[in-house]
């Protein structure tokens, strides 16, 4: 059974990694699955869908696009080095793999365990299975939607009975993310059969799953900052309350090899392409916070053992690391953790929300609380550094303000979570993102895909991305 666990896992990587490096036009149909799995048991999906999201979805183009633009890192390559430079970002071939992971391949899978796990299924009664695919349908189609704004969701999943698919706007997808969170939760609390090692997430662990959809409908609501402030700090809190407890309880794959098969994508990445470097934003933010993250998580140059950022959007090429700094491996290994959702991002969105509540006292606890937890989950900083921190920071609740808050949340989502610092960007402004190399500010959202553009393109909005946000940025849908 351990042997046979071990192979699913390694056949889902390299599904994965190879997907990553084929032509963009290989995938022309959303909602189609090549493999035809609707003779797939439930224990050969849960493996293939909690390898493959934290992976396709959350590991590869968005987060590393992403990361050029909130300047976690900087392009010293390639097409990293063009998005640094704002050039071809509006091209359609720039994220198409990402689309084609989620719609041909991640959420039909999910629709599929789903519909085997639920009432008159071929798997009727495996409710714990039913509950992890709908947390993880929620966080997936949430990723789509924050990045391209309309995506399709109502009418996927219809194979060929239905190719070319309405995109639903993403006021009803964020009310549709909390339902399935809800059922989620629902479906956990009835019990039956466990999904066990299968799950390569929380093992199959159901108190946790559940601080997880607690978690994330405390994010999905605080992403609601701009179209109902007060509402949607309310609604976060309240959700928060019920969602991780401790560090413990953090949404994280941790199972990547030393392999060339199962390494972490951000490892395989940096061995294969080179194409970022650590950005001087960065180090200059953490040198200027005397920040002891600063040299555990970030390499001196070789040649002068000197940290050393790379200007965002300069036009040296440094694929070679050697004028520029790169990740240390207390950060990047072949093994690294991905995290999807922490401890620490709960206790900032608490921050956040109290504050916009006017609940300044609670809010300075949650803002130390996860600055605290951020510390120790990256570096595994000792208490003493931590209190030596806080005297870089504000000093109480009066003092605190949201750019504080989503400053340390920028910088605890580096290196493997810049999509959500990217969506904390579009939403509040901050970190300010423009310095004197860059011919414009990052795009407000990530340009529609060649695959869809090509299977479903009347159904396709017609948007600009550097001038046209997302609902929950600037209250407009396309």
């Amino acid at each position: 059974m351990k042997t046979n666990k071990f192979l699913t896992f390694l056949l889902a990587a390299g599904i994965i990694f190879s997907a990553g490096s084929c032509n963009d036009d290989v995938l022309d149909e959303i909602d189609t699955n090549p493999n035809s799995p609707e003779d797939v048991s439930l224990s050969l999906l849960m493996p293939q869908v909690t390898v493959n999201i934290p992976t396709a979805v959350t590991g590869t183009d968005l987060a590393w696009y992403s990361s050029v633009y909130v300047r976690h890192t900087a392009g010293a390559h390639g097409q990293l080095q063009e998005a640094d430079r704002r050039s071809g970002q509006e091209a359609s071939s720039v994220v198409n793999n990402v689309w084609n992971n989620i719609y041909a391949g991640v959420l039909p899978d999910l629709n599929l365990i789903i519909q085997k796990g639920s009432e008159g299924g071929s798997e009727a009664g495996s409710n714990i299975h039913v509950g992890i695919a709908k947390v993880l349908k929620a966080y997936t189609v949430a990723v789509a939607t924050d990045a391209w704004g309309r995506v399709p969701f109502q009418e996927i999943g219809k194979g060929s009975d239905l190719r070319k698919p309405k995109f639903d706007t993403q006021e009803s997808i964020y009310a549709s993310i909390q339902t399935l969170l809800d059922e989620a939760i629902a479906d956990l609390a009835k019990g039956g059969v466990n999904p066990g090692s299968t799950d390569l997430i929380y093992q199959g662990d159901v108190a946790k799953w559940t601080k997880a959809a607690w978690s994330l409908k405390a994010r999905y609501y605080n992403r609601l900052s701009n179209i109902d402030p007060q509402g949607s700090a309310t609604a976060a809190l309240n959700a928060a309350s019920k969602g991780f407890t401790s560090a413990a309880d953090n949404f994280t794959f941790n199972k990547y090899t030393a392999t060339a098969i199962g390494e972490h994508p951000w490892f395989q990445e940096s061995n294969d392409r080179a194409h970022h470097a650590v950005s001087d934003a960065f180090v200059s933010t953490l040198s200027g916070l005397d920040d002891p993250r600063l040299t555990a998580m970030v390499k001196p140059v070789p040649s002068t053992g000197v940290i050393t950022g790379f200007p965002n959007g300069a036009q040296t090429n440094d694929q070679a690391s050697t004028q520029y700094s790169d990740p240390t491996v207390t950060v990047l290994s072949a093994t690294s953790s991905m995290p999807l959702m922490t401890y620490d991002e709960l206790k900032f969105i608490e921050a956040e929300a109290n504050l916009r509540l006017n609940n300044a006292t609670e809010a300075f606890t949650a803002y130390q609380a996860g600055v605290s937890a951020a510390m120790k989950r990256q570096i595994g900083a000792t208490d003493e550094a931590i209190t030596a921190y806080f005297a870089e920071l504000p000093q109480s609740g009066a003092a605190l303000q949201v750019e504080d808050i989503i400053l340390q949340k920028w910088i605890a989502f580096w290196l493997f979570q810049p999509f959500e610092a990217y969506n904390d960007w579009r939403r509040t402004g901050y970190p300010g993102l423009i310095n004197e190399h860059q011919i414009s500010a990052p795009p407000l959202r990530f340009a529609y895909t060649t695959s869809e553009i090509a299977a479903n393109g009347d159904n396709v909005p017609n948007v600009q991305i550097y001038t046209d946000g997302v609902w929950w940025d600037d209250k407009t849908e396309d």
